[in-house]
C-alpha cells in the first residue's frame, strides 16, 4: 500500500538574515520544494512554511512515499516495413528490445504503426528528496553565501541540523546535505531550552517546537504574536504605535519566542524633531515609537525581547540605557546643525558629487532654481521666492544628521529653515519638494511645494536620461520610473503642459553636459508609457491608449475623458467602423503620412446628396465640438460625436469614394479627412476596436 504522511524538513542554521526573510527563504523553500515533489502530492495538498532566525524548513501534508506507477505508449516502425513475410525485420527486434518486450507483445495499431506499452514503476520518496531538497536550496534569491566546511559548503548562513521526517519516519540517504546527516531531533531557543528534542512525528513538530523548545516556529504566527502584544500594551499606556513599514517584519524576522516590554527615556529629548528620534528608535535599535492622540511622539516606547525573564527590570533597563546613548548622538547631531546657517550647508555641497557627468550638487541647486523659477510664473508663485526657495531645497544633505539618517532629507531642511527664520511657506517646500515619494503617497500642498517638487522631478529624469542612464529591465538605479509617476500624478491635478515643462528643463543644462539631442521627446514617451502604466488600474487599456495616442501633452482632462470614453466605444460600434474604413483610405492615399497636412477642399465639388448632408454635419459639429472641449464636458463631447453617425454611414452607402473623376475623388476624400480630424480629436478611435 502507497502510505500517505506528512513532509517535514528544517534545516537548522546561524541567524539568518532578516530582511525579507519569510519570502526569500521560507517560502520560496517551501514552494521550489513542493514543486519538485509535485508526482508524490495532489495540487490541493496543504502546504506549511515556517522560517525563524534559526531554522526554516516547511511541512508539505500528504505526501506520498512512491510515486503512482505509470504506463508510457511508444510508437515503433511502421508494420509493412518491420514485418517481412510474418517475419520481424531487425528493426522491429530493436524497438522490442529496447522496450524489454518480446515483439509479440507489441501493438499493431490501425494507424499502421507497432506500438509498445511501458509500466513505469513510480520513484520512492527517499530516493528523490535529497536532489529536491539540495536544487530548492540552490533556487533560493541568495545574493551572497557564505562558506565552510573547508569551502565545500555554502549557504546565507551555515547549517548544524537536518530533520526530516515522512510521518515517523526518517528519510536519509546514503549521502549527506551541507555535511549532514537526516535525524529525527531538533534545538530548540538558545536560551529557554536545552539540549536535542526528539521529534517521533511530522504532525507533532509545531506543538513540539513552541511548548518543548519555547520557539514560534511559523513567521506568520510569530509576526501576529507580536502584533498582538504591540497592540495590547500600547492601549494600556493610551498611546498608539507610530507606523513604521517594514519594522514589524523585520522585528519578527530577528526573534523566536517574543516579548513585548515598554520602556522610557529622558523627556528632554523630545526637543529633538521627533522624526529623528523615531528614525533613531526604529533603525538602530528595532524599537516601536509610541504617539499621543495629538500623534506627538510620547517618551515611552515598546521594544521585542527574544526572551521570556523572570526579572524583565533588567532587560527594561539595559535598553532604555542603550537607547538613551542612541539619542544623545541625535541631540548632538540636531546641535551641532543648528549653529550654521543653511547657506553654509549649500556651500557645502559645491564639493558633493551629483554624478560626475553632470557636475556637483551646487551645480544641480542653480539647475534647480532656474526650472522653479520659469514654472513659477504658471503657480502664481513669486519668481524671486521660487529662486531662493531652490537655493535652499538639498541643504541639508551637507548636514551632520542627514549624513547619518539619510532617510531625514527635507525633512531637517524643514527644521533647519524654521530655525534660521525662513516662512512656514518655504520650510514646507523644502520638505514637499520630495513628494510624492512612493505609490499612493500625498501630493505637495501648496504651489510652491508644487513648483520645487515639479523643478526636482523634472531635472533629475531630463539630466539622468540625458547622460544615457535610462531605465532598463528591472534596474532603476536613479529612480527614474518613480520621478515619472510624481511628475504624472502632480499633472493630473495641475494643467501644465508636460512638454513644455520638459523644454524647460532641458535649457537648464547648459551645452557642457553634453545631453542628448533625443531627451525631450524620449523623456515625453516615457512619461507617456508611465501614464499608461499607472491608468490602467483603473480604466480600459485600450481606452487609455486611445487617448495617449493623439499625444496629449495635458493630463488633467484624462481622467474625465476616459470615465465616458469606454460607454461610447461600446454604444457606437458603426461610427468605430466607419472611421476604420476612413483610416484605411487616408492611409493608403498618404493623407496621414504628412505632418500637419490639409488637403484641398471644395464644397462646390459636393454633388452627392449624402456628401453634402455629411459636409453640413460636419460644419455644425466642429464649432460645437470645440466648445465641449473647452469646457471639458465629455458626455456632450462624445454625444455630439455619435450624432454623427447617421451622416457617415448614409455617405458609405450612396457615395463613390474612389470614382474615376479623380477630382471628385481628391474632394471626397479631403472630405473625409474633415470627418476624421474632427472624430479623432481627444482620442483615436480605431484604437478602441
Amino acid at each position: 500500500m502507497n502510505k500517505r504522511a506528512n513532509l517535514l524538513v528544517e534545516f537548522l542554521t546561524e541567524e539568518l538574515p532578516p530582511i525579507n526573510l519569510e519570502q526569500n527563504i521560507g517560502i520560496n523553500f517551501s514552494n521550489n520544494l513542493a514543486d519538485l515533489l509535485k508526482n508524490f502530492i495532489s495540487p490541493q495538498t496543504n502546504i506549511k512554511p515556517f522560517v525563524s532566525p534559526r531554522r526554516f524548513g516547511c511541512i508539505i501534508h500528504d505526501v506520498l512515499e512512491s510515486e503512482e506507477n505509470t504506463q508510457s505508449i511508444r510508437r515503433g516502425p511502421a508494420i509493412n516495413n518491420a514485418l517481412k513475410n510474418e517475419t520481424p525485420t531487425p528493426a522491429l527486434l530493436g524497438f522490442a528490445k529496447s522496450c524489454n518486450l518480446n515483439w509479440r507483445e507489441l501493438e499493431q495499431n490501425s494507424d499502421g504503426y507497432f506500438y509498445a506499452k511501458i509500466d513505469i514503476k513510480g520513484r520512492k520518496l527517499e530516493h528523490v528528496l535529497e536532489e529536491a531538497i539540495i536544487t530548492s536550496l540552490k533556487k533560493l534569491p541568495i545574493a551572497k553565501n557564505m562558506r565552510w566546511g573547508d569551502n565545500e559548503y555554502s549557504f546565507v548562513r551555515p547549517m548544524h541540523n537536518l530533520l526530516i521526517l515522512h510521518g515517523d519516519k526518517v528519510i536519509s540517504s546514503n549521502n549527506t546535505i551541507m555535511g549532514l546527516s537526516a535525524n529525527n531531533y531538533t534545538f530548540g531557543h538558545r536560551v529557554m531550552s536545552h539540549g536535542p528534542i526528539e521529534i517521533k512525528h511530522a504532525d507533532d513538530y509545531l506543538q513540539d517546537i513552541t511548548h518543548k523548545g519555547m520557539v514560534i516556529a511559523g513567521f506568520r504566527e510569530r509576526l501576529e504574536n507580536i502584533q498582538k502584544q504591540l497592540n495590547s500594551q500600547a492601549k494600556t499606556l493610551n498611546l498608539t504605535i507610530n507606523d513604521m513599514p517594514g519594522l514589524l517584519e523585520e522585528v519578527a524576522a530577528l526573534v523566536e519566542y517574543p516579548v513585548v516590554l515598554h520602556g522610557e527615556f529622558d523627556p528632554l529629548f523630545l526637543a529633538v524633531p521627533q522624526e529623528c528620534l523615531i528614525l533613531s528608535m526604529a533603525k538602530n535599535q528595532k524599537y516601536f515609537a509610541l504617539l499621543d492622540l495629538d500623534k506627538k511622539l510620547s517618551n515611552k516606547f515598546l521594544f521585542v525581547a527574544n526572551i521570556k525573564s523572570p526579572n524583565p527590570e533588567v532587560i527594561i533597563k539595559g535598553n532604555e540605557k542603550v537607547l538613551g546613548a542612541r539619542l544623545q548622538d541625535a541631540k548632538f547631531f540636531f546641535d551641532v546643525d543648528k549653529k550654521y546657517p543653511l547657506g553654509k550647508f549649500v556651500d557645502k555641497l559645491s564639493t558633493v558629487v551629483y554624478h560626475n557627468k553632470l557636475g556637483s550638487q551646487l551645480d544641480r541647486i542653480v539647475r534647480l532654481q532656474n526650472i522653479a523659477s520659469m514654472i513659477a510664473e504658471v503657480f502664481n508663485v513669486n519668481p524671486d521666492i521660487a529662486r531662493s526657495t531652490a537655493y535652499l531645497l538639498k541643504a541639508d544633505l551637507s548636514s551632520e544628521m542627514v549624513g547619518e539618517f539619510p532617510e531625514l532629507q527635507g525633512v531637517m531642511g524643514k527644521y533647519y529653515a524654521k530655525f534660521h527664520g525662513e516662512s512656514d511657506e518655504v520650510a514646507n517646500a523644502i520638505e514637499k519638494h520630495y513628494y510624492p515619494r512612493f505609490s499612493g503617497d500625498s501630493l505637495p500642498n501648496d504651489n510652491l511645494s508644487v513648483v520645487m517638487s515639479l523643478a526636482d522631478k523634472l531635472e533629475t529624469l531630463v539630466g539622468i536620461w540625458g547622460i544615457g542612464l535610462q531605465p532598463s529591465g528591472d534596474k532603476d538605479p536613479f529612480a527614474l520610473r518613480r520621478a515619472a509617476l510624481g511628475i504624472i500624478r502632480i499633472l493630473l491635478k495641475h494643467d501644465l503642459d508636460i512638454l513644455q515643462l520638459l523644454k524647460i528643463s532641458y535649457s537648464a543644462f547648459s551645452d557642457k553636459y553634453q545631453l542628448d539631442s533625443n531627451t525631450v521627446d524620449e523623456t515625453y514617451q516615457f512619461i507617456l508609457s508611465r501614464l499608461e502604466n499607472y491608468l490602467s488600474a483603473d480604466y480600459s487599456l485600450n481606452c487609455i491608449r486611445s487617448i495617449l495616442k493623439t499625444k496629449p501633452s495635458r493630463f488633467t482632462q484624462i481622467p474625465g475623458l476616459l470615465s465616458t470614453l469606454d460607454n461610447f466605444a461600446r454604444k457606437n460600434l458603426e461610427i468605430l467602423q466607419a472611421n476604420k474604413r476612413i483610416e484605411n483610405i487616408l492611409s493608403k492615399n498618404g493623407y496621414l503620412s504628412k505632418e500637419n497636412y490639409q488637403p484641398e477642399f471644395s464644397i462646390n465639388l459636393l454633388s452627392d446628396d449624402a456628401e453634402k448632408v455629411l459636409y453640413k454635419h460636419l460644419e455644425n459639429s466642429g464649432s460645437e465640438v470645440d466648445s465641449l472641449i473647452t469646457q471639458q464636458n465629455w458626455e456632450e463631447y462624445f454625444k455630439n460625436l455619435g450624432n454623427l453617425t447617421p451622416a457617415i454611414t448614409g455617405f458609405f452607402d450612396n457615395v463613390m469614394v474612389m470614382t474615376d473623376n479623380l477630382d471628385l475623388q481628391k474632394n471626397r476624400i479631403a472630405l473625409l479627412f474633415k470627418f476624421y480630424i474632427l472624430a479623432n480629436k481627444l482620442c483615436k478611435l480605431s484604437e478602441l476596436d
